[in-house]
C-alpha cells in the first residue's frame, strides 16, 4: 500500500496520440491537474485516482470526467478508498480499508478488501484466506486482476473471470504482482527473480514473457503499469537517481518526455492512446 507522502505530489498526464519517433514518443494535447495521485484514464477521458485534503486527510477515490467535473467517493464504513482502474463501461476497481472496531482489534483479520464499483453498487472481493486484497485492473468484459497478502505474509496475484479465480505466477519467480488487463485479455505486471531483482512481464494466451526496458538499472528493474486494447504498454524505470517513463509499442521502447520537466509524472491507463 503506497504511502501518502510519496504519492501526493504526483500529477496526471493525458495525451491523445503519440507521434512516435525512433526513441521518443512525442505526445500532444497534454493536460495537467493537481489531484493527489491519478491512476487511470479510460477511452472516454474519465480519470480516476485518489486524493486527500485538510477536510478529509485520508485517501478517498475521485472521478474526473472529460469536462473537468470532479467528485470523490468512499466505500461505506471504510477508513480509506483507493481507485485503481476504470473500464470503458464506467466500472471501477480498487480497494478499501475496513474501519470497523473488530478489525482494528484483530491483527490477523481482513483489513483491505478489493471492490468493484458499478453505478452505485459496490461488490467486495476477498481472495480466499487473504488478509489484504487489492483489485488492480478490469477490462471491458469485467475480467479482473489483483493481488493479495495472507496473515503469514505470503503474497500472490490472481485473475477473476466469471466468478473463477486463477493464480498468476511468473515461472521461477519469488513473487508476482498483476497491474492491469486489456480488453483482449492480456495481463501485465511485475515479478522478482531469485536474486531479488524486479522485472516487468506480459501474460498472453498462457505464455509469460519478461519485459525489461534496456535502459533500466538492473538493481531497480522495470515497472510495467498498464496496457490498452491495442497492446500499447506503459511503465517506468530508474537509470541512476532519475525516474523515466516509457511507452512500448510494436516491440519498441519509446521515452515519454514531459513538457514540464520539473513535474514528476508516471504513466497510467492509455485507452486514449491510438
Amino acid at each position: 500500500m503506497p504511502s501518502r507522502s510519496s504519492l501526493f505530489p504526483i500529477l496526471m498526464f493525458l495525451f491523445a496520440s503519440p507521434l512516435c519517433g525512433a526513441q521518443t514518443a512525442t505526445c500532444t494535447n497534454w493536460q495537467f491537474f493537481s489531484t493527489g495521485f491519478s491512476t487511470a484514464i479510460n477511452r472516454w477521458g474519465t480519470v480516476i485516482g485518489v486524493t486527500a485534503s485538510p477536510s478529509h486527510p485520508t485517501w478517498e477515490g475521485f472521478i474526473r470526467d472529460s469536462s473537468g467535473n470532479f467528485t470523490t467517493y468512499n466505500v461505506p464504513n471504510s477508513s480509506q478508498t483507493w481507485f485503481n482502474r476504470r473500464n470503458a463501461k464506467g466500472d471501477t476497481v480498487g480497494y478499501y480499508t475496513d474501519s470497523t472496531a473488530a478489525v482494528k482489534l484483530c491483527p490477523t483479520c481482513t483489513h483491505d478488501h478489493g471492490f468493484l464499483l458499478s453505478g452505485s453498487a459496490v461488490l467486495s472481493v476477498d481472495y480466499p484466506g487473504a488478509q489484504r486484497t487489492w483489485l488492480t485492473g478490469i477490462n471491458y468484459w469485467g475480467t479482473v486482476v489483483g493481488n493479495y497478502t495472507t496473515p503469514s505474509g505470503s503474497t500472490g496475484a490472481f485473475r477473476l473471470k466469471n466468478g473463477v479465480l486463477t493464480s498468476i505466477h511468473f515461472p521461477g519467480s519469488t513473487s508476482t504482482t498483476a497491474s492491469s488487463i486489456s480488453d483482449t485479455g492480456v495481463i501485465v505486471g511485475g515479478y522478482s527473480d531469485t536474486q531479488g531483482l524486479g522485472h516487468g512481464f506480459v501474460l498472453q494466451n498462457g505464455v509469460y514473457t519478461t519485459l525489461d526496458n534496456p535502459k533500466a538499472d538492473p538493481s531497480s528493474g522495470t515497472r510495467v503499469d498498464d496496457i490498452n486494447s491495442s497492446g500499447a504498454i506503459v511503465g517506468s524505470y530508474y537509470n541512476g537517481p532519475l525516474a523515466h517513463s516509457f511507452i512500448y509499442i510494436n516491440g519498441v521502447f519509446k521515452e515519454i518526455i514531459v513538457p514540464m520537466p520539473s513535474i514528476r509524472v508516471l504513466p497510467a491507463l492509455m485507452d486514449m492512446v491510438t
